[in-house]
């Protein structure tokens, strides 16, 4: 039980670091387009980490894990499935995530 607690808090520290960065530059830049940008970048690197297209070997968390039965098992859920329900497993998977980089994006400005 402390170890789905543990890795929860991780997955919305990593999403609330990366909307703390995108928060604070579209304040210091004046433009929601940085913030827009920024932020459409990191639905991209974790979609491409979820589609098997890239290797966080430097990601702390768990989902992202960069063994080659995980990257086989990213790729076969590429092939497998439809695009509705990879869209919809993707925002299961990265709810916390999402949620921790609107949180702190907001918290940033």
């Amino acid at each position: 039980m402390a170890d789905i607690a543990e890795e929860a808090v991780k997955e919305i520290l990593f999403g609330g670091l990366a909307g703390l960065a995108a928060g604070y530059a579209t304040k210091k830049t004046g433009s929601q387009l940085v913030g827009l940008t920024m932020g459409a970048g990191f639905v991209a690197l974790r979609a491409a980490i979820f589609n098997g297209d890239y290797l966080a070997t430097w990601s702390p968390l768990l989902k992202d894990d960069a063994s080659f039965p995980q990257h086989m098992k990213r790729k076969a859920r590429k092939e497998a499935f439809s695009t509705n329900k990879r869209v919809e497993d993707f925002t299961k998977e990265n709810f916390l995530v999402f949620s921790g980089f609107s949180g702190f994006y907001f918290l940033g400005q």
